[in-house]
């Protein structure tokens, strides 16, 4: 019921095309758009692009690595912050993207997409009016966050970033709102920033036969760059994929089926009841994204079954509300020995060291 009241008030919400700079906190403005002298909105001029600049630091075995081999924390709703409202499964707070991978050993996120009708531009926010807080509204402000983090420490293993549509889905707009969101993204990173699907695929005919012919990039091909997904299992990702069948030319890779030929990345969030699901992605050489919790409400018991499943079963992307303790919840996620990451105890080879990873002395640009 929530759900449906919030999707009918989005349009007022979403009508105000704010800019809030990095770390802001704050409320959003329930739909009270910016305001020039003339009382027109004012609509935020998108950013200018950034090229990718490699880091000078290599790791040793950064030509053995590759990116499906290592297990990273990310984090739900990553832009969240608590509501008003008393809503104990939406209880929760999340730092500033870049305070996560500086403070949290956080190396993925995941970015609800909305889009404003005002500006033509996309939001980042959960439901409206319900739960609409966020530390960075405007969906380009999130991705400043993260270049401006990534830019300075280069040395960093590629950073997850889940894109998952909360605008409504038509067949006459779909097309447009992937050309937004690609636009969006390349008003941010220059295209050599980011992992893409062709650059896995390479000669090979399909995503899916890429990786098994040939595998993901070496660690020290995707060190200091940044890799999309799509979180969508429906119409929107079948307009993306071309109805399954093709990537190319896509800068996001797409939640996909075992056996389509644009798997790549799998999102298998129930890490016990996908336990399954999960060993048989893993030894195709895709990448999963799975939850060690979820309903905040719920961890307040002792039950840590999802949290040790998730780690112990090798996903790559191991998503959690709490990436760092917090008063009153006597829970949150670390990754074990992780320098914040470690190596999949289920993809990588011998040999493989957390700091063979990622190492915290070698992030920064020297």
């Amino acid at each position: 019921m929530g759900i449906v009241l919030a999707s009918a008030a989005l349009g007022v919400v979403s009508g105000g095309c704010s800019s809030q700079g990095a770390g802001d906190g704050g409320a959003s403005d329930s739909g009270a758009p910016e305001a020039g002298d003339s009382g027109e909105q004012t609509c935020p001029a998108m950013p200018t692009p950034l090229p990718f600049v490699r880091g000078s630091s290599a790791l040793p075995m950064d030509g053995a690595l590759r990116i499906n081999h290592l297990q990273a924390k990310a984090t739900h709703n990553s832009y969240h912050l608590q509501p008003s409202a008393d809503l104990i499964d939406w209880a929760f707070s999340h730092k500033p993207l870049a305070e996560q991978f500086e403070q949290q050993g956080v190396r993925g996120v995941e970015l609800d997409v909305q889009w404003s009708h005002d500006c033509g531009r996309l939001e980042v926010f959960h439901i409206g009016i319900f739960d609409d807080r966020t530390t960075c509204r405007l969906f380009t402000d999130c991705l400043l966050q993260i270049r401006g983090w990534s830019a300075s420490h280069p040395g960093h293993h590629p950073l997850f970033i889940q894109i998952e549509p909360k605008f409504a889905l038509s067949p006459q707009t779909d097309e447009s709102r992937i050309q937004a969101l690609e636009k969006e993204i390349l008003a941010v990173f220059e295209r050599p920033w980011l992992i893409t699907p062709d650059d896995v695929r390479g000669a090979s005919p399909t995503l899916a036969k890429g990786i098994k012919d040939h595998g993901w990039p070496t660690l020290g091909e995707a060190r200091g760059r940044v890799l999309f997904f799509l979180n969508e299992g429906g119409a929107l990702r079948d307009r993306y994929t071309r109805d399954r069948t093709s990537l190319d030319g896509r800068l996001l890779f797409a939640e996909a089926r075992q056996d389509d030929p644009v798997a790549g990345v799998m999102i298998l969030n129930d890490p016990i009841g996908d336990s399954e699901a999960i060993k048989k992605a893993l030894a195709s050489g895709y990448i999963v994204r799975t939850r060690a919790d979820s309903l905040p409400g719920t961890l307040r018991s002792t039950d840590r079954s999802g949290r040790d499943a998730a780690l112990a079963g090798g996903a790559q992307i191991v998503s959690t509300d709490f990436p760092a303790p917090v008063e009153g919840v006597p829970y949150s996620l670390s990754i074990p020995d992780g320098t914040p990451s470690r190596c999949s105890p289920v993809t990588a080879p011998p040999g493989c060291a957390p700091l063979a990873i990622e190492d915290p002395s070698k992030l920064g640009r020297k």
